[in-house]
């Protein structure tokens, strides 16, 4: 496995050019593990059994999210053609290499990328909540993106509050965020809406920013239930502002931002 890996690093440090053109040409003489919604590839057969647990974790995902959001009642998505890669590097170092990710990244998503020319998640073999964290999340950007589009005006915030939400409960996160709440530390929702957290370098401030993110989300659905959730998001598709699809959404229960968060507010303040 090394011999091929090391055949792999080297071929793609010196082809840097044609990066995209060879790694779209190598996969496919990677081992592939075809499921419903996703093709898992794989360097070598010894890694297949891992493979196959994550192909069946992704298909897990893939219904839950899908029926969250509502994109299930659509189409049925994502099959034969169009399933989604998932590329496993052995490690990190040829994951880091390939990509080009800085060291910290344990993977990510595109769609319509030119280096693997389809909807892919891209990341290496690794324990540390994978399963649980990392491949949910990037799902959830996926098929969020796919169903809303593009191009529609979605706050970041609400986005990742969508990924944030599919990954394992974090109790931690919660206690954390009800004490910040408590002391008047949440980041306002005016601010939330404008928030690019891509940019900040304050690890605590990103930390508020996805705790935040994923418990607005929660408390939405906790409180108002799953149909009103997949009314958001489908007057999200439909291209309206997102205080906009809101209001129509909750129209008995809140009628802008400024409601939302003071009502979160006070159901965050009782925990």
């Amino acid at each position: 496995m090394r011999s091929v890996l090391s055949a792999f690093i080297i071929f793609f440090a010196i082809v840097s050019s044609a990066m995209a053109e060879s790694l779209s040409s190598e996969l496919s003489q990677w081992h592939q593990i075809k499921g419903d919604h996703f093709v898992v590839y794989v360097v070598t057969n010894a890694q297949d059994s891992a493979g196959r647990d994550v192909l069946r974790a992704a298909e897990d995902y893939y219904d839950k999210i899908a029926r969250q959001i509502g994109y299930a009642r659509y189409s049925n998505f994502w099959t034969w053609e169009e399933r989604v890669k998932i590329i496993i590097f052995p490690d990190q170092e040829s994951f880091t290499i390939i990509t080009g990710q800085p060291a910290w990244s344990k993977g990510y998503a595109v769609r319509d990328s030119r280096m693997f020319e389809s909807r892919a998640i891209v990341t290496f073999l690794q324990e540390d909540g994978f399963l649980s964290n990392v491949l949910p999340h990037e799902i959830g950007h996926l098929i969020f993106k796919d169903f809303i589009g593009f191009n529609r005006p979605v706050p970041l915030w609400f986005e990742e509050g969508i990924a944030q939400l599919q990954e394992a409960p974090d109790e931690a996160a919660q206690r954390g965020m009800a004490y910040v709440v408590k002391n008047g530390e949440a980041v306002p929702f005016e601010l939330l809406g404008r928030l690019d957290i891509r940019q900040e370098k304050d690890p605590r401030k990103v930390s508020v920013f996805y705790a935040q993110s994923r418990m607005v989300l929660e408390f939405l659905i906790k409180n108002y239930g799953q149909e009103a959730f997949e009314r958001l998001c489908r007057e999200l598709k439909e291209g309206r502002t997102f205080e906009e699809a809101l209001r129509i959404a909750y129209s008995t229960s809140i009628d802008s931002i400024k409601t939302l968060e003071s009502k979160w507010i006070g159901y965050m303040s009782e925990k």
